[in-house]
């Protein structure tokens, strides 16, 4: 679970995290305000962003797959005036579970716009924001066990998934002049509104010990499991830490 530690090891800081509605951008969100971060929060689902509330928050509702309102929705954020020190990648949908050959052009294009595109042009927008500021920064993608293992329900999604975290390292490679980590977690199961509308309780019982999504401890991991990488990933412990993939899977990947 993402624990506070002294409460301010990010006072000062302002993160921008994308999907923080619900589920793992959710977490991360709550942890980073634990350490005294101020909150730009991105989201299609403005009535879960209105849950947060406070003057260290500022939400922008916005569909990530719009690439106009995705952009205008980053110029507001820079021109807030707090700046912005922490981007956070989490939003993420998975398309229709299809096979390579089920799969239609449309989900491609929509999976990819919100997994791969969103990110890339976040990343883009903010580093040269990051490298403007001169203070440094960290970036953190939120990519998935999918990216690394071929499962033939998950084409778009894993594919998709696989360009984040080649863009982590891409993005880690050019930054790092600047003072900028980019780093990426790649979560296995994950209990979020995704995972319990795809499975019952007993289904998903079945899938942590058996069968191709199943873990070497047998358990899905909660939202704050991954938040609490995040977190760390974003702190000065981490200073050393760029262009790696974190698996925090209960050993999906190993």
């Amino acid at each position: 679970m993402a624990k506070a530690t002294n409460g301010n090891s990010l006072a000062g800081k302002t993160a921008l995290v994308t999907g923080a509605a619900s589920g793992i951008g959710r977490a991360t969100a709550q942890a980073l305000r634990g350490e005294g971060a101020r909150l730009i929060l991105v989201d299609q689902n403005a009535e879960g962003l209105a849950e947060f509330t406070g003057a260290d928050v500022h939400a922008l509702p916005t569909n990530l797959a719009d690439r106009a309102a995705l952009l205008k929705m980053t110029e507001r954020a820079i021109g807030h005036g707090w700046g912005v020190d922490i981007l956070i990648n989490a939003a993420g949908i998975t398309g229709q579970g299809s096979t390579l050959l089920e799969t239609k052009e449309e989900i491609w294009d929509l999976v990819h716009a919100v997994n791969s595109t969103a990110p890339f042009l976040l990343i883009r927008e903010i580093g040269k924001h990051m490298v403007e500021q001169g203070k440094g920064g960290r970036i953190v993608n939120i990519t998935s066990s999918s990216a690394h293992r071929a499962l033939s329900s998950q084409t778009s999604y894993g594919a998709s998934k696989a360009a984040l975290a080649q863009l982590t390292r891409i993005a880690a490679a050019e930054l790092g002049k600047h003072d900028i980590n980019v780093n990426a977690i790649a979560p296995g199961l994950t209990r979020t509104p995704i995972v319990d509308r795809a499975f019952t309780p007993e289904a998903l019982a079945q899938a942590l010990v058996s069968g191709p999504i199943a873990n070497l401890l047998q358990r899905i991991s909660e939202p704050e499991d991954i938040a609490a990488v995040a977190l760390f990933l974003c702190q000065p412990v981490s200073r050393q830490i760029t262009g790696q993939t974190v698996h925090v899977s209960a050993g999906a990947i190993v």
